[in-house]
């Protein structure tokens, strides 16, 4: 699939080392991380352009080189798992935010899994609670017109406004992304065939050419 779009998951070997093979739900997960996507880029937010562009940068873009490996970015792994970006971004339209809220909480237990706490009662009680929690919240992916009904539970709500507010801001790609180090040039703006150029000064770069040369 698609760099940007790929699930987090398949990024990791499993246990055995082996590369994992995309499954179905994997296919959902890409389907979020699309639709996040467009919504960022084309609907109205509470982030400035800069943040904005940091944001698509880091999540979506960029990459760690590891013991020879590419790897998604932090960033994108805690997004994943705490759906941050989705609440963050503000979205003006309540109804994009519902939905990709509703994908985020879902689709985030995948990875959520807590180690077993040693010692305590209330400590265990709890762990098992959230374990049990977590694993009948994934059982609703088994079903394979789980993503068809979401939707149509928030499309058919009568009560949720789909109206937007205010007015989209577009990305600003200065030569060094925003929080990835000093900025030069201030003002100065990247066409899209130099995107791929900028922000490498932490380490992180997008995997199309930078991140596959030695």
């Amino acid at each position: 699939g698609t760099w940007q779009f790929l699930a987090v998951c398949l990024f990791e070997k499993t246990k055995d080392g082996a590369v994992p093979i995309q499954n179905r739900i994997n296919d959902v997960e890409s389907f979020f991380h699309v639709a996040t996507w467009i919504a960022l880029c084309h609907t109205s937010t509470g982030l400035e352009s800069e943040e904005l562009t940091a944001i698509l940068h880091h999540n979506f873009d960029a990459s760690m080189r590891i013991n020879g490996r590419i790897l998604a970015t932090y960033s994108r792994h805690f997004n994943m798992m705490t759906g941050a970006l989705i609440r963050d971004a503000m979205f003006k339209n309540r109804g994009i935010y519902a939905v990709l809220e509703g994908m985020s909480a879902t689709l985030r237990h995948q990875y959520t899994l807590e180690e077993k706490p040693v010692g305590g009662d209330k400590e265990l009680l709890v762990w098992k609670f959230n374990d049990e929690y977590r694993l009948e919240t994934l059982k609703e992916l088994e079903d394979r017109e789980w993503l068809e009904k979401l939707l149509r539970h928030f499309l058919d709500d009568q009560k949720l406004d789909w109206h937007t507010e205010g007015t989209r801001k577009g990305t600003v790609i200065p030569l060094k992304y925003p929080l990835l180090g000093k900025r030069q040039n201030e003002g100065s703006v990247q066409t899209n065939d130099s995107r791929n150029k900028a922000g490498r000064g932490d380490g992180m770069s997008s995997p199309h050419e930078g991140s596959l040369q030695t």
